[in-house]
C-alpha cells in the first residue's frame, strides 16, 4: 500500500502518521492553510485520484466546510483527513 502526492514534475511518496496535511508538509510539499489545520479555512483542500473509499467520511466540521467552499465529492480538507496506515491513495492539488 502507498500513499502518493502527485504534482505536475513526480510523485512523492508520503509516509508517517498523521493527517495528510501533516505527510505532505513532512515531505517538503507545500499545502495552503489560513487557519493552521482547524479545519476552518477550506484552503488545504486536496483531490483524491485514487483510494477514496479506504478513508472515514468527513466529519460534521470538514463536510460544513467543503459544502461552503464548493468542493467536489473528490476532495477533502488535508488538515482533517487522516488515512489509515493501510491506505491506498493518489493525491493533488490544483497548485503543486
Amino acid at each position: 500500500m502507498a500513499l502518493v502526492a502527485r504534482s505536475r514534475r513526480r510523485d512523492h511518496f508520503l509516509d508517517g502518521p498523521g493527517t495528510l496535511l501533516a505527510q505532505c508538509l513532512a515531505a517538503g510539499l507545500p499545502v495552503a492553510s489560513a487557519c493552521s489545520g482547524r479545519g476552518a479555512c477550506g484552503r488545504c483542500v486536496i483531490t483524491i485520484l485514487h483510494g477514496a473509499e479506504s478513508l472515514e467520511s468527513p466529519n460534521s466540521k470538514e463536510a460544513e466546510v467543503l459544502v461552503r467552499n464548493g468542493a467536489g465529492s473528490d476532495q477533502r480538507l488535508s488538515c482533517q483527513c487522516e488515512p489509515p496506515a493501510a491506505a491506498d491513495l493518489l493525491i493533488t492539488t490544483g497548485y503543486w
